[in-house]
């Protein structure tokens, strides 16, 4: 019995085995890490009738949710979206509407609402979702971008 375990090819098997063991076990444990939560929930900013003000907030909330989009995929996305979408509805209900900004309140009510829509939405390929949101928060930062070098 023991002859039959130190054949060569089955200490060749064994060997391969054990290799292909180890690298799938670091490929797992190297994947992509799962996002931290965030310590704050919401933070409502002041109420102002400036909506630039407002605009850039909820840019620079939209250019860090797109950068961990991008770094943690689809797991960032399950967890963090409502609070990123609470957190636009705050900075979207701190500014004081009037004439003069009454665009600025509608593209960022609309941005928030289709940020919740992606979020209620069935997923059957969790990467063409992942496109689909980053390709919204992509247009909407440029446009946003776009919006505030014309009010400058």
């Amino acid at each position: 019995m023991i002859e039959n375990l130190l054949r060569p090819e089955v200490l060749l098997s064994n060997v391969i085995v054990c290799l292909v063991t180890v690298f799938i076990t670091r490929w797992v444990l190297k994947r992509k890490p799962k996002p931290e939560r965030p310590a704050e929930v919401v933070q409502s900013p002041k109420q102002t009738a400036d909506g630039t003000v407002i605009l850039e907030t909820s840019l620079a909330t939209l250019q860090s949710y797109k950068n961990n989009f991008n770094k943690f995929g689809y797991v960032y996305f399950q967890e963090t979206t409502p609070i990123v979408i609470e957190q636009l509805k705050a900075e979207s209900s701190s500014l004081i509407v009037s004439e003069t900004n009454q665009p600025i309140h509608e593209l960022l009510q609309k941005n928030y609402e289709k940020l919740a829509a992606f979020q209620q939405k069935e997923v059957a390929d969790t990467k063409k979702l992942e496109l689909d949101v980053l390709n919204h928060v992509n247009k909407t930062i440029i446009t946003w971008r776009n919006l505030l070098k014309e009010s400058r």
